[in-house]
């Protein structure tokens, strides 16, 4: 069975971790498979914990959707390192990353909408 995982960074804030799930709630009815969502550090529930339960699930080809901006350290490293300690246990396991986020003219489109939308006063 095919799975998505998709990780964000992690946040004390409530306000963040709800706009996280409702991505991932979002990608769940758009997939045909299994899609979880959990967090790199800070907030709960971790890689490793999430990991563990879609292979219970029955996943066995995981894709990595890091929801990162850019391709930073976390992308190049912390997370291949979690995902290569955890794969230890899951010798039939096959996980696949994509991409960041990155540059996408969807973005640029969204901060137009933010600049003329509501201000806060700082």
């Amino acid at each position: 069975m095919k799975g998505t995982l998709v990780i964000g960074h992690g946040s004390r804030s409530k306000d963040a971790r709800e706009a996280f799930y409702q991505i991932v709630e979002q990608l769940k009815t758009d997939r045909n498979e299994e899609v979880e969502g959990c967090f790199m550090e800070i907030s709960e529930p971790y890689i490793p914990e999430t990991i563990e339960r879609m292979y219970k699930k029955g996943v066995r080809e995981l894709t990595v959707l890091p929801y990162f901006l850019f391709n930073g350290i976390h992308i190049k490293e912390d997370i291949p390192e979690i995902l290569s300690t955890t794969k230890v246990q899951y010798t039939d396991l096959t996980i696949h990353m994509a991409q960041p986020i990155g540059y996408h003219e969807a973005l640029v489109e969204i901060l137009k909408e933010r600049l003329v939308g509501e201000l806060l006063c700082i």
